[in-house]
């Protein structure tokens, strides 16, 4: 008899450590589902931020720069930089615009081809304060050039690498700040040729007579 109870206690003591088991299995299940699709939707909602961030940022600059240059270099109107940079980041930036000016006084732009490209981004989701390094290039400069300039003709841009430093105010992004890190930077040879790129002189060659003999009589 005390066999008999013995071997039914052990049954039991098997069916509540299987159970016991079961219920552990479960919650760690759940418990994995649930980090899992807790890992899951905040990975997207960071994705999404620094998607969202990195395509304002990139409108911001690639927009705002251009018409910084036509400002330089066409006497554009400096009111409709105010979409794109602060109040103080445009009275800032007024003197380092006239430096950049100063080579074409008495020059009219008539067309230039301008290039940005984007060296280092630093775009964080939780950042309030962000920055992004750029690479301005302006190519084929082409104008008149007046008598009184004392120049024969238009100079060539030189390349600058700035620091563009962005905050968000009242629900959208601006440029607070222009750095300038180096006056003719590095600049990596492109991948593909320039199809803006001025041709090579060359000399076009010219073939020569070659003569006929004539029969003799």
């Amino acid at each position: 008899m005390a066999a008999k109870r013995k071997a039914s206690e052990i049954r039991a003591a098997r069916r509540q450590l299987r159970a016991v088991t079961f219920v552990r299995r479960s919650v760690f299940y759940f418990m994995r589902s649930i980090l899992t699709v807790l890992a899951v939707a905040t990975l997207c909602v960071f994705s999404f931020l620094s998607a969202a961030r990195l395509s304002n940022a990139y409108i911001l600059v690639n927009e705002g720069m251009p018409l910084r240059a036509e400002c330089i270099l066409k006497n554009g109107s400096v009111n409709d930089l105010s979409a794109y940079f602060t109040s103080e980041c445009i009275a800032s930036d007024a003197m380092q615009r006239e430096t950049s000016a100063a080579p074409y006084a008495g020059s009219t732009i008539s067309s230039y081809q301008y290039d940005l490209s984007i060296a280092n981004l630093h775009l964080l989701p939780w950042h309030v304060n962000t920055y992004v390094d750029v690479v301005e290039q302006i190519r084929s400069v082409h104008g008149s050039v007046s008598s009184e300039s004392g120049i024969s003709q238009i100079p060539d841009w030189m390349p600058r690498k700035y620091r563009l430093y962005l905050e968000k105010l009242d629900g959208r992004w601006y440029i607070v700040s222009i750095e300038l890190l180096e006056l003719n930077p590095k600049i990596d040879p492109p991948a593909t040729p320039d199809p803006y790129a001025d041709p090579i002189p060359m000399v076009t060659p010219s073939p020569a007579p070659t003569p006929t003999p004539f029969p003799i009589q």
